[in-house]
Order: C-alpha cells, then structure tokens, then sequence
C-alpha cells in the first residue's frame, strides 16, 4: 500500500505539480520582461506581479498542501492495512492450514480478478495494449547464514524478464529490490520438487517458510498479497529444482495458486519463464516463445492470447 502512496504522489509531482510550476515561472518572466506604462504609475507590472502571487499562493495551497497531506493518511491508512495483512499472513504460513487456505483465496482472487480485468483481455485480443504494471521482488535464500548467491548475479535476470513484458505485453514490470532473510532456510525450502509433491510441499514446510519470510521481507506489500490486487510476485533463488532429468529443470511454478516462483541458483535464465507460469500460462512448444519448455531462444515472444492471459492476471495491475 505505501509503494501505491508513493506512486500518486510520484504521479501527481511529474503530471500537474511540474506542468503548473512551468506555467507559473513563465508568468513571473512575463511579469519581469514586461515594459512599464508609466501613464497608469506601472499599473501593469503589479497587476501582473498581484496575479503571480495569488497563482503561486493557489497553486501551493490546492497542489503542494494537498499532495503532503494525502500522502501522509495514504500512508499511515497504508501502513495499518499492512500490518493487519501481516497477521493475516502469520496465519497463512502454518503448516497444512495455512496452506490449504493460501491455495483457495489465490484461486478465488484470481477467478475474481480475471473476471474484472475481462475489458483489457478483449482490448489486448483486438491488439489494444494500454500501459499495465507488475511488481516482482526476489528474496534470496540463505544456506547455513550464507546466502546462495547476491543481487549483481540476479539482477541481468529481472532486466531481461523486464524488456520481454515490456516489449511483448506493454507492462512495467517493476523490481521492488532483493532481500536476503536472517532465518535459516530449512533443508525442504532450499530444494523443490517442480511436480505433484512440489504443489503439496506449498501445504508443509517450504510453503510455510516462503510465506513468512514474504511477510516479513515484503511487509508494505501484504495488503495486496491478501486482497489479490496487484500482489507482489516474489522470486525466491534455492538451491536445487528437481527433477533434473528429463529437461534440466531450473524453476518452478505451481502458476496461480502461489504468489512465489523458485529458480535455481545454477541457472537462473528462466525467470521471465516462470513469471509467466505465475500469470497463467501454459507450456507452448514454440523455440522462439517465451512459454517453450527449454528456452533457449535470445528473441523471446508471445502470442496475442498468452498476452491477454498475462494482462488479466491478478498480479498485472493499471494502479
């Protein structure tokens, strides 16, 4: 909620606040370029000058006032909705329980979600493309307090995965940083199955251990982890994905029902892969499409479908 409150006012600052700046400082250049009738004692420069300070006053008042003070609510509004999120991410991590309800308010936010976003899916079918975000953080996992790897090594990776979404789907798919959590990460955490027993494992320790370090590595985005809008997609960079025959599996995602990806530390190519997987999309046996088993194409793309389904996940966002 409070990246939200950062980007309106971001938003307001560059759309009206510095347009209207523009317009006063070349008012004020009028007024000091302008030639004084001395008939009239200089009436005109005064006026203009009068005219300059009740605009500068107005436009402080409505813009500058404004701006701080919603911000400020934005965020103290936002930083409670997080904080009862977190609790209600606590929850969500217990073993089996939490599990078992991750997996049905992610399938209900997401039939929910899509059925909304219905519009911009028959708008990306006719090859309507208006601006869209998403948001991905990548938490980095620890082995006995070292982590596997660091931000430099990952970072090529997202950049990547940012100029597919942009180019093929016109989303902004932001990176919200890297964290490294202080917990030890469990032996069931650092390696993941990528089949039957990698779904269930959501349900049991690893699944358990990946929501609690996103609750607390992606604290200002729990209120949208639990409503479904515009939920953070967290990469989380393990050990080992297996199986590793056949295919030399590198990633993983159980698509909809996790907010999570896991990618291999030795190979850490198919992210923009998975993230697709996360927004609903299938395998496509195309070597030139982002979606292709093995990926080994540097010229990735989509289909205008697989750009409707990615759009109208719950994950890809206008606001």
């Amino acid at each position: 909620m409070a990246r939200v409150c950062r980007e309106v006012r971001t938003a307001v600052e560059e759309q009206i606040e510095q347009p209207v700046e523009t317009f006063v400082n070349q008012l004020q250049q009028v007024c000091v370029e302008q030639d004084c009738n001395w008939w009239c004692l200089c009436c005109n420069k005064w006026l203009c000058w009068l005219a300059w300070v009740v605009v500068r006053v107005v436009t402080f008042v409505l813009i500058t006032v404004t701006k701080w003070v919603s911000y400020i609510i934005c965020e103290v509004v936002g930083f409670v909705l997080d904080a009862l999120a977190f609790v209600v991410n606590l929850v969500l991590s217990i073993p089996i329980l939490g599990g078992i309800l991750r997996t049905i308010i992610n399938w209900g936010e997401e039939i929910f979600w899509r059925s909304v976003g219905l519009p911009d899916f028959l708008l990306t079918l006719a090859g309507i493309q208006l601006p869209k975000k998403m948001y991905v953080k990548v938490i980095i996992l620890n082995n006995n307090g070292t982590a596997v790897t660091d931000e430099a090594t990952v970072l090529p990776f997202i950049q990547a995965a940012q100029a597919v979404y942009h180019d093929e789907c016109n989303i902004n798919l932001i990176y919200t940083g890297t964290c490294v959590p202080k917990l030890n990460t469990p032996s069931e955490a650092m390696v993941i199955s990528c089949d039957a027993g990698g779904f269930f494992a959501d349900w049991w320790i690893a699944g358990s251990y990946y929501e609690f370090v996103s609750a607390t590595c992606a604290f200002e985005d729990g209120s949208r982890r639990v409503t479904g809008h515009g939920a953070e997609l967290i990469a989380f960079i393990i050990q080992n994905v297996t199986p590793d025959t056949p295919g030399n599996t590198i990633g993983c995602s159980m698509g909809p029902t996790y907010n999570y990806i896991v990618e291999e530390v030795g190979d850490l190519s198919g992210i923009a892969h998975e993230l697709g997987h996360a927004c609903g999309l299938p395998h496509l046996n195309d070597a030139n499409n982002l979606m292709n088993p093995t990926v080994t194409s540097t010229s990735l793309t989509l289909t205008n479908w697989q750009r409707a389904i990615v759009r109208d996940s719950r994950h890809c966002v206008f606001i």
